[in-house]
């Protein structure tokens, strides 16, 4: 599967009864969520299992003011309604979770805006 930075995906959270290694644990939602891929492509084979995304949610109480990317509504980002991108949760899924591959994408500069926000969280600007 290859996957580029600032695609959309859908990540499917769900428990697969048939693999208990697949089931979400808290805080992981028990869901189909979109997230944005984060990992630069060049660095990982397309064959690499895992990637490493920040999910999306329409919640606003889930986002931290400072430390979110607001998305509006466009037809590059296929949001249908204002969305927050949450850099403090990124996380590395299994390419077996990726539910979809969207032709939709965030912009150049909200993924720059994003991996910023990345650093942040992971204490990388200090």
């Amino acid at each position: 599967m290859e996957l580029k930075a600032g695609q959309i995906v859908t990540v499917d959270w769900r428990k697969d009864p048939g693999d208990s290694a697949q089931a979400p644990h808290p805080p992981e939602p028990n869901k189909l969520r979109p997230a944005v891929v984060v990992q630069d492509s060049e660095l990982f084979d397309p064959a690499y299992p895992t990637v490493l995304v920040v999910p999306m949610t329409g919640d606003p109480d889930l986002a931290i003011p400072d430390l979110t990317v607001l998305l509006q509504p466009s037809a590059t980002n296929g949001c249908k309604k204002v969305s927050y991108l949450l850099p403090q949760n990124l996380t590395c899924v299994a390419k077996t979770r990726i539910a979809a591959v969207t032709d939709s994408c965030i912009t150049a500069a909200e993924l720059q805006q994003l991996r910023q926000l990345v650093v942040l969280a992971i204490g990388g600007l200090t």
